[in-house]
């Protein structure tokens, strides 16, 4: 269990406990309360507490940052759907994200039918070309596709890129 969450429920048994023993007192001296009632309020003063103690998070700017309206600002290559769907789908290969190896690695596809009109484009290494036909055939199934690690996804980037974007 985290920490915080922890401090939460450590804070709530305490000031719940409070609130019974007081009802519990208060039961002595001749004045009844219903349970619910001091239970609830505990709850609610431990809720509370451990709010003040946590605090809100600070990390986030209070302000939404200045819009920046300089045309270059843009990369050209951001100007792409292809290049920001592809972005898209990397940003969501993090766990418990939407990315799949085989979502990847149909894009890669995607972008290898394009770059394949270009009668000067070298042809795809094996190892990608396997990678793509494996791919397509697994389209609709639903068995397990190997997941693409970082390395072999700038190879298959580099080796995908047009002539003039390959970093020299």
């Amino acid at each position: 269990m985290s920490r915080t969450l922890l401090g939460l429920m450590w804070r709530t048994v305490v000031t719940t406990a409070a609130a019974v023993l007081l009802t519990l007192a208060l039961a002595l001296m001749g004045l009844v309360l219903p349970l619910p009632l001091p239970i609830a309020l505990g709850l609610l003063a431990g809720a509370a507490w451990w709010f003040l103690h946590v605090g809100a998070d600070r990390a986030e700017p209070s302000r939404a940052p200045r819009l920046d309206l300089d045309a270059d600002y843009a990369l050209p290559h951001a100007q792409d759907v292809r290049v920001r769907r592809l972005e898209d789908l990397i940003h969501g290969a993090q766990p418990h994200r939407r990315m799949t190896g085989r979502g990847l690695a149909l894009v890669l596809a995607d972008i290898a039918d394009e770059r394949a009109r270009d009668p000067d484009a070298p042809p795809l290494g094996p190892e990608l070309s396997e990678l793509l036909r494996a791919a397509r055939a697994a389209e609709g199934s639903q068995q397990p596709f190997p997941p693409i690690d970082r390395r072999a996804l700038h190879r298959y980037l580099d080796e995908l890129a047009p002539r003039e974007e390959r970093p020299r």
